[in-house]
């Protein structure tokens, strides 16, 4: 359903400001939206929808309309339809509907002998009533009038499908980052002049040729709120070139890596592409405050733990590994304070365990009796693990709070000078300190203005701790051939119950 507004009453109204209050509601419904069939090429097809109008008279006119699909997947109304003698209308283009009145509107479809396995056009249904302003004020209003219009579809698979030129080809493809994670984006061109069902997958290869995130379901920018299935059910137009795209749903980690989409319908692939990737060291900061990584194939969550004697804490949480390599590594875990000492009050469970190829196994981190105090208290699970097939050998620090102060601890933090990194103009650099007595998880977002142009915005952080005492660089990534001299307004969210804070520099960018 489309719901424009059209007819303000002078420019300088447009621009007033208006307060009002106003209530909508559908003018009529129209059920079903889409009308599916079963049919052979060149078959006359019989349609029907039903028509209902609210308590109110209203008139109506119905169009037929070919489709046009966007990169985004969404599917609009063309101005007519190309082939006019398709659809024909068995009542009538213009009506009048009573209030509380149901009515039907019926028509033939007859289907291309060329077709495809999918054809598709639509009806598009149009309130034409018009709502006189009121005249019960003496004051000027801002008059306003809703245009209500439903775009309704026929959608035919087409049995004994005649064969389609030309192959499904997917032009481009790599990741993208959204909010500090990896999706992936690839552009998919059907250059036939019939529509194609379709289904994608992805995977994920490193230089070894192992598959690292495999069976990643594709499916159009315009869906990807859609419930599964229909999420992932790709439906292409004639002649249009649509967005895959899906959140890659574990990390990646820096490195060189092959994207692999494989395209299929029923009868089988129609379509396989491999694209190079690269993820660079500050690509996809998010992931970072979420999962750690030891020895390249050890994945580790979280990356950081919270346990506490305040009211609704954890007092056990449980820190997930997973060797996603294909051989077996030894895992110990040390619990020490930041000074490298023993500590008393926190325990893992076990503290030694050997996880064989694509393994996963789950240790407790706990507390160990109750706080000698009422302070805070820091300290890290050290994890050190071992390839056992050969020498390699790594380490990783969990950063571990106990809270056990109930007060309220207001962000005390330092911002410094944003930089420009030398070796790689497309980073800036800028250094972040925690003067107080609890952990932050701050997340950093950079506006940059100048002049009239479009503001350029730049985000780090993503929540990853900053511990008491802490200084910390944050990475912000440019977009390319970024130049010039920049405001650049810095909107810093610390905790998530203190307020943001705002400051400003001014910089300039090679």
């Amino acid at each position: 359903m489309v719901t424009t507004a059209v007819n303000g009453e002078s420019p300088s109204q447009r621009v007033a400001r208006i307060n009002a209050e106003a209530s909508f509601r559908p003018s009529f419904r129209i059920d079903p939206l889409v009308f599916q069939c079963q049919a052979v090429p060149g078959q006359t097809v019989r349609f029907k929808f039903r028509l209902s109008s609210s308590d109110r008279p209203i008139d109506f006119s119905i169009q037929p309309v070919s489709l046009i699909q966007h990169r985004d997947g969404k599917v609009t109304a063309a101005e007519e339809l190309q082939d006019r003698d398709s659809v024909r209308l068995l009542s009538s283009s213009e009506l009048r509907l009573r209030g509380g009145e149901i009515r039907e509107i019926e028509g033939t479809w007859t289907l291309p002998r060329d077709s495809g396995q999918f054809v598709s056009v639509g009806l598009l249904v149009t309130d034409r009533s018009e709502e006189p302003f009121s005249k019960q004020t003496t004051q000027r209003q801002l008059g306003v009038r809703f245009v209500t219009r439903y775009l309704l579809r026929l959608e035919a698979d087409i049995r004994r499908a005649n064969a389609v030129q030309g192959e499904i080809r997917l032009t481009t493809g790599g990741l993208v980052d959204r909010d500090g994670f990896a999706h992936i984006n690839a552009l998919l061109w059907n250059p036939h002049d019939a529509g194609r069902r379709l289904r994608a997958k992805a995977r994920m290869i490193d230089p070894a040729g192992r598959v690292v995130i495999d069976d990643v379901p594709l499916g159009l920018a315009s869906r990807i709120n859609q419930p599964e299935p229909k999420r992932f059910e790709l439906t292409v137009l004639p002649r249009s070139e649509v967005t895959l795209a899906s959140a890659l749903p574990e990390p990646v980690f820096p490195g060189d890596y092959q994207l692999q989409i494989n395209v299929s319908d029923d009868s089988g692939d129609v379509a396989l592409q491999t694209f190079p990737v690269h993820v660079g060291q500050y690509d996809f900061q998010a992931q970072r405050g979420v999962v750690g990584r030891v020895l390249r194939s050890i994945r580790v969550q979280p990356s950081a733990i919270e346990l506490s004697t305040l009211r609704g804490g954890n007092r056990l949480v449980p820190l997930s590994l997973k060797n996603q390599g294909d051989t077996p590594v030894s895992i110990r875990l040390v619990t020490r304070d930041r000074d490298g000492n023993e500590v008393s009050w926190l325990r893992v469970r076990p503290e030694r365990i050997q996880l064989a190829p694509r393994a996963g196994r789950n240790v407790m981190v706990t507390m160990n009796g109750h706080a000698g105090d009422a302070n805070d208290k820091y300290a890290e699970v050290n994890l050190y693990a071992e390839s056992d097939s050969s020498a390699n050998t790594a380490s990783l620090k969990i950063p571990v709070a106990m809270l056990n102060d109930d007060r309220s601890h207001d962000p005390q933090v330092s911002l410094g000078a944003i930089e420009v990194n030398e070796n790689d103009p497309r980073i800036m650099s800028l250094p972040i300190t925690n003067h107080g007595t609890r952990h932050l998880a701050p997340h950093l977002i950079i506006t940059l203005t100048r002049g009239n142009e479009a503001p350029l915005i730049c985000e780090a952080g993503y929540h990853a701790w900053l511990l008491p005492s802490e200084s910390r660089e944050l990475r912000f990534q440019l977009p390319e051939s970024t130049s010039g001299t920049f405001k650049a307004s810095i909107h810093a969210v610390l905790n998530r119950s203190a307020e943001p804070t705002l400051s400003e520099q001014t910089i300039v960018l090679p």
